[in-house]
C-alpha cells in the first residue's frame, strides 16, 4: 500500500518520517468538498417534527445570547446541537425557553404547518428543509427578541414586523400542498415566500453600523448553518488516512506528491479475512483523564466511486450518538406522553437490523467519492470514537512499526538535499532496529511504455 507525502510533512515541523507517524485527517481538511457527504432526508410524525422545531428554537436562542455577550459573528461550531432543555443553567432560563416555545406554537398557522410536514408522503430533502426553516426563521427570531425585551429589557436587533404573518404562513403551506409532488416547484415556492422576506431584512440593515452585523448573520445564516451542524447528532466524528494501491499514476503524483517534489511511502500490509490491514499505535482510550496507548489493527477500505451517495433517515439515525433517555426526552416523546413511530427501531426484534444498517451507512459515507476521482484508486483506513477521543489533532497521530515501512519512492523532482536527509534518517533507523536492507526507488517516465515507471535506485 502506498502513501504520498509532501517533503514538508515528512521532514518539516511534523517530522513524520523520524516519528514514524500517520496522521488521520478530519474530513473537512481534505481536498474534495464532497468528502463524507450523505444525503439526509427528514420523514416522521408530528412528535418528531415538533421536537425538531423546539430544538431549532433552543439552538437559536443560545446563539442570540452569545451574540449579546460578544462582538464576533457566530460560527457554525457555536451552535449547541447537543444541548437539551433539561440542562439549561437555571430554572428561570428553562421557564423563559418554555415561554418562547409556547408563544411560537400558539401562532395561528404553525400547527397547520407542522401537520403538513408530518403528513407529507415524501422524504423531505435538506434543500427543502432549508427553505422551510428560512421561512419560519424570522418569526422565531422575532419571538426570541420580544421575550428578551419583555423579561430583561434587552434590545436585540432581531425584531421584524410582518403584516398578517399568520395568513402569510397559511398561504405558504397551501402552496406547498399544491406543488409538493413536483420537485421542480421547490425554487418557485422559495422565491415566492422566502426571498422577498430576506430582501426586506437586507434593506433594513443598510444603515446598521458594522459592529451590529452579528445580528444580520443570525438573521440570514443560521438556518443553513444549523442544518450543517445538526447532522452531527447522527454519527460520531471520524478521521481518515489516505493511501493508494498503485503509485504509477502521473496525475496522482502531481496532486498528492507535491508536483513530483514529494515522495511515496510503501507499506507492508497483512491479510486478514481477505482484507489488507496494518497495525498502528496510538490513543486507544482514557484512564483517569490520561490517554492510554496501544496498537490497533486498521482495515483498508477501497473507495467506491459513484455519483450516488448514502441516503440517511435523520430521525431514525439519532440512536447512534445520543443516549436513550435523551432520545425519549428530546426527540421521540412529547409532553402529552405520545411516542413517535420513528422510535420503532428500538424494539427488541428490530434493533439488531437497525444497528447493521446504521453502521453500514456510516462507513459508506467515508468510502464514497464521485466518479471524477476514480483515477486515484484510493484506499483508506479510518478512525472514530463515540466518546470524541480524537477531537484534538495530537490524538490522531498514530505510529507504524518501522518493519512495515517497506520502501521509499522519490519523485522526479525530489531535491537531492531532501533525498540525503531521508536516507540519513532511514540509515539511523535501520541501525536502531537491526535492519540490514531498505529499498529506495525513483519515479520516472518510460518513453517506450508511454507511462510512469518505478525503478530501484
Amino acid at each position: 500500500m502506498y502513501r504520498f507525502r509532501k517533503i514538508e510533512n515528512l521532514l518539516g515541523e511534523c517530522e513524520e518520517l523520524e516519528k514514524q507517524e500517520i496522521y488521520f485527517s478530519d474530513i473537512s481538511s481534505l481536498n474534495d468538498p464532497m468528502e463524507g457527504f450523505r444525503e439526509y432526508f427528514w420523514s416522521g410524525d408530528l412528535v418528531v417534527w415538533k421536537n425538531l422545531l423546539r430544538h431549532y428554537l433552543l439552538c437559536l436562542e443560545r446563539i442570540v445570547m452569545l451574540a449579546w455577550v460578544r462582538e464576533e459573528l457566530f460560527t457554525p461550531e457555536d451552535i449547541p446541537v447537543f444541548l437539551e432543555e433539561e440542562i439549561l443553567p437555571t430554572t428561570e432560563y428553562k421557564q423563559m425557553f418554555l415561554e418562547i416555545c409556547d408563544r411560537f406554537f400558539e401562532i395561528d398557522g404553525v400547527n397547520e404547518y407542522l401537520e403538513f410536514l408530518a403528513s407529507s408522503p415524501r422524504k423531505i430533502s435538506r434543500e427543502e428543509l432549508c427553505i422551510h426553516l428560512n421561512f419560519i426563521h424570522r418569526l422565531a427570531c422575532h419571538i426570541i427578541a420580544e421575550i428578551h425585551r419583555e423579561r430583561y429589557k434587552l434590545q436585540l436587533d432581531l425584531s421584524i414586523s410582518y403584516a398578517d404573518y399568520s395568513n402569510h404562513l397559511k398561504q405558504y403551506v397551501g402552496a406547498w400542498r399544491e406543488n409538493s409532488n413536483n420537485i421542480e416547484d421547490l425554487r418557485k415556492i422559495d422565491a415566492l415566500f422566502t426571498r422577498p422576506l430576506e430582501l426586506e431584512i437586507m434593506e433594513g440593515f443598510e444603515d446598521i453600523p458594522i459592529n451590529k452585523r452579528k445580528w444580520f448573520a443570525i438573521l440570514t445564516r443560521f438556518p443553513n448553518d444549523y442544518l450543517n451542524e445538526i447532522v452531527k447528532l447522527t454519527y460520531p466524528e471520524s478521521y481518515v488516512a489516505c493511501f493508494v494501491d498503485d503509485c504509477t499514476n502521473a496525475a496522482v503524483w502531481a496532486h498528492y506528491g507535491d508536483g513530483y517534489r514529494g515522495v511515496c511511502l510503501k507499506f507492508k500490509t497483512t491479510e486478514k479475512d481477505g482484507c489488507p490491514t496494518i497495525d498502528l499505535r496510538g490513543v486507544t482510550g482514557w484512564k483517569k483523564s490520561e490517554p492510554v496507548y496501544g496498537y490497533q489493527t486498521f482495515e483498508f477500505h477501497k473507495i467506491n466511486y459513484s455519483n450516488q451517495f448514502p441516503s440517511i433517515d435523520f430521525f431514525k439515525s439519532l440512536g447512534g450518538r445520543l443516549p436513550v433517555p435523551q432520545l425519549w426526552r428530546q426527540w421521540y416523546g412529547d409532553r402529552d406522553g405520545s411516542r413517535s413511530s420513528c422510535a420503532d427501531w428500538m424494539s427488541a426484534d428490530a434493533i439488531d437490523e437497525w444497528r447493521k444498517g446504521y453502521w453500514h451507512n456510516y462507513e459508506r459515507g467515508f468510502f464514497t467519492k464521485l466518479k471524477d476521482w476514480e483515477y486515484e484508486q484510493e484506499q483508506r483506513i479510518f478512525l472514530s470514537s463515540v466518546l470524541d477521543t480524537y477531537e484534538k489533532p495530537e490524538s490522531r497521530k498514530f505510529t507504524y512499526k518501522f518493519e512495515d515501512l517497506e520502501a521509499i519512492i522519490f519523485g522526479m523532482r525530489t531535491r537531492i538535499e531532501d533525498k540525503v536527509k531521508i536516507k540519513r534518517i532511514i540509515d539511523a533507523k535501520c541501525k536502531e532496529h537491526n535492519r540490514d536492507n531498505f529499498d529506495f526507488y525513483k519515479a520516472s517516465y518510460s518513453p517506450s511504455l508511454g507511462r510512469m515507471v518505478i525503478t530501484k535506485v
